[in-house]
């Protein structure tokens, strides 16, 4: 117990740093009130050298609206935070994991995230329309080369463009994960699924579905984007400009689970009737006129 000790007294004495209020919540679990122009309630929990970050966003709509603003606006959510759907139904958690390594990288961590469970900034990103920009040659040169960076890592990367690399994922049929730089820092991410943009049933399925494996899945953050007229949807992880190999490690082993975990799934509920079933089990409605009628 003596290094899950030390751990835990390091990640309370960081979480002090950035908090006005902290307090004990059970073993290796505190809850604490940061400020940032707001005040934030955020629950900190530590599990096997992980620092998992949760609270509840505010400014949210209700519904299956709701779920699929959650994922289309994914994408520039500030410090690699992520949108979860509790498996009860309760609602939108806004969460990060974070990796701990040592004191001064855990304290860098955790101020890159707080932006993104800050309301005000949260609900001007969110709900914004502005996406995440690629990297100039001036910011790559600042953040250093990130095919050094790939090297020093246990995986095997190939680059694909300038400032994108690709790299096989620890799973069967897995399309190559993307490696890219943008304005944030850097993004992984992997292909699950595409469905049609009108294919409403479906595309509702897959919301709730992924939101959901977003609870329990450590790192990874659900998305979606447009491709022509289809949706491509997928998961990602996000890291600093500069991260250590171990976080680049454990950044595309998360990614390798979250995909053996939910690609024949998610497939699944691009057929109209599965996705139905799906819904039903979980009592969400499946068109958007019930839906306005409980609100009238």
């Amino acid at each position: 117990m003596r290094l899950t000790n030390e751990t835990a007294t390091t990640a309370f004495r960081v979480l002090k740093m950035c908090s006005a209020e902290i307090e004990p919540d059970g073993p290796w679990r505190w809850r604490c009130i940061v400020e940032n122009g707001v005040r934030t309630p955020i629950i900190a929990t530590l599990e096997e050298r992980f620092l998992r970050l949760e609270g509840s966003p505010k400014a949210m709509l209700e519904g299956s609206r709701a779920l699929k603003a959650a994922l289309m606006g994914t994408d520039t959510l500030a410090g690699g935070v992520k949108l979860a759907l509790d498996a009860s139904g309760s609602g939108l958690q806004i969460r990060t994991d974070i990796v701990l390594l040592d004191e001064t990288q855990l304290l860098d961590r955790i101020c890159w995230a707080l932006a993104g469970f800050h309301d005000s900034s949260y609900q001007q990103e969110f709900h914004g329309s502005q996406k995440d920009r690629l990297v100039t040659p001036a910011t790559a040169a600042a953040t250093g080369n990130l095919g050094e960076l790939l090297h020093e890592t246990s995986w095997q990367c190939t680059e694909r463009d300038l400032y994108e690399f690709s790299v096989n994922l620890d799973a069967d049929s897995a399309p190559p994960a993307r490696i890219s730089r943008n304005e944030r820092g850097l993004v992984f991410s992997v292909e699950l699924c595409r469905c049609y943009a009108e294919a409403d049933v479906s595309w509702l399925a897959l919301a709730v579905f992924l939101l959901t494996a977003c609870s329990s899945l450590r790192l990874v953050r659900a998305n979606t984007t447009d491709v022509g007229a289809q949706l491509c949807f997928g998961f990602q992880v996000c890291l600093p400009a500069a991260p250590v190999a171990e976080e680049i490690n454990h950044a595309l082993a998360a990614l390798s689970v979250a995909y053996r975990m939910c690609a024949r799934e998610a497939n699944a509920l691009l057929d109209e009737a599965t996705a139905r079933c799906y819904l039903s089990a979980r009592d969400l409605p499946t068109n958007n006129n019930h839906e306005q009628h409980k609100e009238n």
